[in-house]
């Protein structure tokens, strides 16, 4: 296969000889038609005949006068030329409908809808990882130099266009458009498509408000997964701020300054806060937390209403950006990090880079939040071409690290398994359990897929038991709503819950037992509700007495509808 560098020089020899073929043609049929005298020999005329040797028509050739040496050469090349041209035109054109047939007729291939650094950033580590791609783009353009990347021109709002791209028999869809209302359309045509086909599509939406996103997810919650599709929604900045986090976590109680509230930002803010109340939560000191915002008061007052334990671990103080600038404020402790996340790319280079006060203390990094990786984190952390501030500023590519295939599969289902694992950590730590007495007390990643398994079960049910008492999920923005179980309530979803618990032990092989035994997979909880034991009932029950607190901390309420009688949930699309 021809390299695009020896394609392009190819072609450019051929240009460089058509030039040649008609450069000669015309010099050697002005020198030709003297001996014509029956043709016309005006330069029109000439470029006339000349053209024609490209064609192999020329009039002038019909007598038997021996030509120059220059017209018998470009006689030669022209035609050449013109074959070469034709071939060059067919093979395009063969190669497009082969691309097309190959797009069309895909399998368990990955379709991304986009042409943006998101969609950009998603092919790159889908082909790194080996996966077929198809690319859908409203616009012809080159998404990523790699022949094995297939593209489709269209709007992925019509079906037509999700079926050339295959996505009948796709495995996963992203729909990476900057408007969510489109994407969201890419979500409904592609379930179209996929209505009678054998076997989910999992269709990832990306939402850029994430308020919408959070309530959009809730929607999906109590609902069954229509035929053909699996469908979730995600937002970049949460996905952010998790990678950050978990990459370069914030374990000593030292100061931490964050610049800018924007969506980031304020994601930022509340896994510090998550993470800092898993921490020895009876002992542990809160962490002091500086946020410059010019809305730093109002915004923090929403962040409070939907995390009403964030005062409990952090220590908040806020400062107005002018007050920094203007030397008024002056950090007492230096600050162990400085995150600038400003939405504005340029605002927070320019922030981090003129806002002396920030780095003069020696934070032991200085994180600049921008959307894509590009020439400023080159500049400072590739080729050093400018000074990184002796290694403490840090350019954190919001696009390039949240627009990973794997965090982004981490659907709803694994958001709140998480929460769940982590709402019993903390339950365990503050009645004085340890990682030492409890070897279950440990960070998600490193949870036995065993638990993970059990704890995603648990996630998957709540819709469910939702319904049954005619109530729904929301994204917690109003917490002044309040909610809470009945007694009535409380006993039959903990009887739900046991049937749910037992249905997935006894697929994994577990029976009743007097005893437990995890290597006969034997359990005395192993029977029907009427019969368990009451401390074993107790256990169900607080699981239900547990959720909404839960969901809260997943920024999540559960919203009674009045007068809506328990149903089977029914599809979302």
């Amino acid at each position: 296969m021809k390299t695009p560098f020896a394609a392009f020089r190819l072609r450019i020899a051929f240009i460089f000889l058509a030039v040649a073929a008609f450069v000669l043609g015309y010099v050697g049929m002005r020198t030709y038609l003297v001996s014509r005298p029956e043709f016309a020999r005006s330069p029109l005329d000439i470029v006339y005949y000349d053209l024609q040797l490209f064609v192999l028509d020329p009039i002038p050739f019909d007598g038997m006068t021996p030509l120059p040496w220059t017209l018998e050469l470009a006689r030669f090349i022209a035609p050449a030329v013109t074959i070469y041209a034709l071939i060059e035109a067919a093979r395009l054109m063969l190669t497009t409908e082969i691309r097309r047939i190959r797009a069309r007729e895909a399998r368990r291939h990955a379709v991304i809808c986009g042409e943006g650094p998101m969609a950009r950033g998603l092919v790159e580590k889908l082909r790194a990882a080996g996966r077929d791609v198809v690319v859908v783009t409203s616009t012809p353009v080159t998404v990523l130099d790699d022949p094995r990347v297939l593209q489709v021109v269209g709007d992925a709002r019509t079906p037509a266009v999700l079926r050339a791209a295959g996505v009948g028999r796709a495995e996963v869809l992203y729909a990476c458009e900057q408007d969510s209302s489109t994407n969201t359309g890419i979500a409904l045509a592609a379930h179209r498509v996929r209505r009678s086909a054998a076997g989910p599509l999992a269709a990832y939406v990306l939402i850029s408000d994430p308020d919408l996103c959070a309530a959009l997810r809730a929607r999906r919650l109590g609902v069954v997964d229509p035929p053909g599709i699996r469908l979730d929604f995600f937002n970049l900045d949460e996905l952010a701020a998790r990678v950050l986090l978990d990459r370069d976590p914030v374990d000593e109680c030292l100061p931490v300054t964050l610049v800018g509230l924007d969506g980031f930002g304020s994601a930022l803010l509340v896994g510090l806060a998550r993470r800092w109340r898993l921490r020895s939560p009876q002992s542990q000191p809160r962490l002091p937390v500086t946020v410059i915002d010019a809305d730093a008061d109002a915004t923090l007052s929403v962040i409070r209403r939907r995390c009403e334990f964030i005062d409990s671990v952090l220590d908040l103080t806020t400062v107005h950006p002018r007050l920094l600038d203007s030397g008024e404020h002056a950090p007492a402790d230096v600050p162990q990090r400085v995150y600038v996340c400003y939405r504005d790319e340029d605002l927070a280079l320019k922030t981090a880079l003129t806002t002396l006060r920030l780095w003069t203390r020696s934070p032991r990094s200085l994180v600049i939040r921008v959307e894509r990786q590009g020439m400023f984190d080159q500049a400072f952390q590739g080729v050093s071409l400018l000074e990184d501030l002796a290694g403490l500023l840090r350019v954190f590519a919001v696009t390039e690290e949240a627009g990973d295939p794997r965090l982004i599969a981490e659907d709803l289902i694994e958001q709140l398994a998480r929460t769940i694992h982590e709402n019993y950590v903390y339950g365990c730590l503050t009645s004085g359990e340890s990682p030492e007495t409890n070897d279950s007390l440990v960070a998600w990643p490193k949870l036995p897929e065993s638990l993970k398994k059990a704890n995603r079960s648990q996630a998957q049910d709540i819709g469910r038991k939702l319904k049954a008492v005619g109530a729904v999920l929301a994204s917690r923005v109003d917490p002044g709503l309040g909610f809470a179980f009945t007694e009535a309530e409380i006993e039959r979803l903990a009887a739900m819950e046991h049937r749910r618990w037992m249905d997935e032990r006894a697929a994994d092989g577990w029976t009743h037992g007097p005893s437990r035994d995890t290597v006969r997979k034997l359990h005395p909880d192993m029977e029907d509700w009427a019969r368990l034991h009451e401390s074993a009932k107790e256990k169900d029950r607080n699981v239900v007495r547990h959720l909404p607190a839960v969901l809260a901390m997943a920024g999540f309420q559960i919203v009674r509808m009045e007068g809506a009688a328990p149903e089977v949930p029914r599809s979302f699309l």
